[in-house]
């Protein structure tokens, strides 16, 4: 059976069906980040430089998951997406009820007396102890996407690099763009993203995104 290869794959998870966990809902963020991918003519260029027949393996990919689940395994795709709903603790009056700790699965918060306390390297913006917060102590403070950037699979496998931050569709999108011309003009043979990332960085390319609000 021969398997028509287009030079890219976008994957997502079931999120777009109504999934309960989804910490974020940005509809139509898929699309069109495979018709910026169809604008760069990515077979045209992997059969420049690969040699032989492109195969499924050569194909730049994007993973696209609504929350930490990560269902359609953005950590070991070329630039992984998770979607993340960061919470912070407002001046509305905690009832210690308990039901923001009771729901964290990753023990990131506490509760001393009717004050909330937020462990922000346990913390991974799933949005499910806002959801749970009768009081509104808790509220969405930045939402939009994690983004890990060079996971792959193969003969040396590596889960991708997080980026600092949570970053809007704007800039998500400007991420993309920006990795995919760094990955075409630094890619020999058809190289993944993570192994050229591992011999020349890409501090350069993403330092304009983050002086973005």
């Amino acid at each position: 059976m021969v398997i028509e290869v287009s030079g890219y794959q976008v994957e997502t998870c079931s999120g777009l069906r109504g999934c309960p966990n989804r910490a974020i809902i940005c509809e139509g963020l898929a699309e069109e980040i495979r018709q910026r991918l169809i604008k760069q003519d990515l077979k045209s260029f992997l059969k420049k430089i690969v040699r032989g027949p492109i195969k499924i393996h050569h194909e730049f990919r994007i993973s696209i998951s609504d929350c930490p689940n990560a269902c359609s395994r953005p950590q070991i795709a070329d630039i992984g997406l998770i979607g993340a709903c960061r919470p912070v603790v407002t001046g509305e009056m905690c009832n210690g009820c308990g039901s923001c700790v009771e729901t964290c699965r990753e023990d990131a918060i506490s509760v001393t007396g009717d004050i909330p306390f937020m462990d922000g390297e346990k913390c991974l913006s799933c949005g499910k102890c806002i959801a749970v917060c009768p009081t509104g102590t808790l509220q969405t403070g930045r939402s939009g996407y994690r983004i890990l950037l060079g996971g792959k699979l193969g003969r040396h496998p590596c889960l991708g690099t997080e980026l600092p931050g949570i970053f809007n569709k704007d800039q998500t999108l400007e991420i993309i763009d920006r990795c995919v011309e760094y990955y075409k003009t630094h890619c020999v043979e058809g190289e993944r993203l993570g192994e050229i990332m591992g011999k020349n960085g890409v501090e350069n390319i993403l330092q304009p995104v983050y002086h973005r609000p």
